[in-house]
């Protein structure tokens, strides 16, 4: 488990740097998409009214919106969105989007398609697999920045739940003997191009 110790610890290196140097972060919230054929997108509906009503957009997909120092910290191709809403947002988007599950806090409502489910926690929502949207209900929204209309969920909270994730994955592997969920591996992959763009800024060209 040493090596989920070493990623948790340069990710608070990541955090505690950008806190204590004032890195250059910025965002684009283009890059919530990797093209102009967004009509084809899974759930778009639904995407695109969890956005209008404040939805906070969280996770891999979200930490893509971000530059530092005009370079991006995280490229991978993210399928999923994650969405942080209250209660009655939640309710919200239920009632008007024909979702027939009753939203829960800290709950989670997994939409794939015309297939839905809900869970208990975040965690227990990788049990259904690779989904389009997961709206993560909680009592308050995170610390955010808006941009025409668009909440992106503040770096250091998208950092934060990373690094929460290395709790999660340790617990798995220790009950496990050793076997990681396969949707968990795109976290580690996550964290591991994080730490390797972040700690490449500091390079600089020899005079």
């Amino acid at each position: 488990m040493s090596y989920l110790n070493e990623i948790k610890a340069y990710m608070r290196d990541i955090n505690l740097d950008i806190l204590m140097n004032c890195q250059d972060v910025k965002i684009d919230i283009s890059k919530r998409y990797y093209n102009k054929f967004r009509f084809f997108y899974p759930s778009r509906k639904l995407i695109k009214y969890t956005t209008n009503i404040g939805g906070v957009l969280v996770g891999s997909r979200a930490i893509r919106c971000f530059t530092i120092n005009g370079k991006p910290i995280l490229e991978r191709r993210v399928d999923d969105w994650d969405f942080i809403v209250t209660l009655d947002m939640a309710f919200k988007i239920c009632d008007d989007m024909g979702i027939e599950e009753i939203p829960q806090i800290d709950g989670v409502i997994s939409i794939k398609n015309q297939r839905r489910w809900a869970h208990p926690s975040y965690q227990d929502a990788y049990r259904v697999g690779p989904v389009d949207v997961q709206l993560i209900v909680k009592e308050e929204l995170p610390d955010y920045t808006e941009i025409d209309g668009v909440r992106i969920a503040n770096f250091g909270y998208s950092i934060s739940q990373k690094i929460g994730m290395t709790n999660d994955l340790h617990s798995k592997i220790t009950g496990r003997g050793g076997v990681i969920d396969e949707q968990y591996h795109k976290h580690i992959s996550d964290m591991k191009e994080m730490i390797i763009k972040f700690n490449s800024l500091k390079w600089k060209q020899p005079d």
